[in-house]
């Protein structure tokens, strides 16, 4: 798994990776917003924040695209994340994304992650 891949809207990914990564972004996305807030009260700079700014949208684009990936691995487009945008619907999405297993072996996107031993190396049921 290259570094870059978390970047990509190829391909497909699984539930645990999905999971374990989009865990790990928001918990960096919300803990730099919070830094951020606090190096601008204290420091009274606001140009001190640009560089978190960058890593922030990085964070963001991360998060788009490993959900696109997820969708993949059920089939569905990468379009589908504007339903997100969709009160009510976005919740249930969101729990599809998280617990539907995705299509077996090939589909449009890519192979199935699980039978290659996942994006991370996870396998699961």
């Amino acid at each position: 798994m290259d570094f870059l891949d978390l970047f990509s809207p190829q391909g497909r990914a699984n539930r645990a990776w999905y999971f374990w990564h989009i865990l790990l972004d928001d918990f960096v996305v919300l803990g730099l917003i919070i830094a951020m807030i606090v190096v601008s009260a204290i420091m009274g700079n606001p140009f001190l924040v640009i560089p978190m700014l960058g890593v922030i949208l990085g964070g963001v684009w991360a998060a788009i695209a490993i959900t696109v990936k997820r969708l993949h691995d059920l089939g569905r487009p990468g379009w589908h994340f504007l339903l997100f945008m969709v009160p009510i619907y976005n919740l249930y999405l969101g729990l599809v994304l998280l617990l539907k297993r995705g299509t077996w072996g090939w589909n449009e996107y890519g192979p199935d992650p699980l039978a290659s031993g996942g994006p991370a190396g996870y396998i699961e049921d």
